[in-house]
Order: C-alpha cells, then sequence, then structure tokens
C-alpha cells in the first residue's frame, strides 16, 4: 500500500462530521506529536472516504501535508448506514463534487487489503 502525501485543502468531504470529535482527535494528536493513520480518498477526485475528522484536524493544525492512501472508488465496498437513504458510490461522488455531501454517519466503506497505519511526526507534516 502506498502511501502519499498531499496538502489537505486540496481534499474534499463526503459527508458531515462532528466538531467535538474533531476537537478531541486533535488535543490527541497534539499530545502524541504524531498522525498514525493515514486518509482514504478517491484517485479521482480528492474525496474523503474515511478521514473526515482526520482531514478537519490537519486543516485547524494547518499541516502543509496529511498522509494518504488512493483508491478506485469502484474497486470500494460501499453501503448506507442509514436506513432510508441509499446510494451507490457514483452519488456519493456527485454530491461530494456539487458541495452537498452526506450528513454525517451516512456513508460506510470497506477497502480492500490491509488496515491503513502510518507513522509521521507532526513536524513532518508542517514542512
Amino acid at each position: 500500500m502506498i502511501i502519499d502525501l498531499v496538502p489537505p485543502e486540496s481534499l474534499r468531504h463526503i459527508e458531515g462530521f462532528s466538531r467535538r470529535r474533531v476537537a478531541w482527535l486533535r488535543e490527541k494528536v497534539e499530545r502524541d506529536g504524531r498522525w498514525t493513520k493515514p486518509l482514504a480518498i478517491d484517485d479521482e477526485h480528492a474525496l474523503v472516504m474515511d478521514g473526515q475528522h482526520r482531514m478537519e484536524v490537519a486543516l485547524e493544525l494547518g499541516l502543509r501535508r496529511v498522509p494518504v492512501v488512493k483508491y478506485s472508488y469502484a474497486a470500494v465496498e460501499i453501503w448506507s448506514l442509514r436506513p432510508r437513504i441509499s446510494f451507490t458510490w457514483r452519488d456519493v461522488v456527485a454530491r461530494a463534487l456539487a458541495g452537498d455531501p452526506y450528513p454525517y454517519k451516512t456513508v460506510k466503506h470497506r477497502f480492500p487489503g490491509e488496515a491503513l497505519a502510518c507513522d509521521f511526526r507532526l513536524e513532518e507534516l508542517t514542512r
């Protein structure tokens, strides 16, 4: 699995996020001084499939780069966590590109391969 480093401002949300969770995660990242999980993004539009909160933490911390793993959306299993909302990956992409992400905790993914992990010092991501 290849981990790339990309500017966090180049990424887009596919669903909402919790400000409380962002605050908690930011404290943890600052306390640890390390970034230990890459974001999962689609390889065509830089949509964040997994890591909405991590993306916000990177933006708040002013990181210049954030670790990501890129996937083809068509190769990722996707489903809705909400019984009344259904979609395909194409629907998720269309809404995100239109600036209309799904509500928080709606879109779920299962990625091929091993679990995502990395280990970067925050200083490495701010240069």
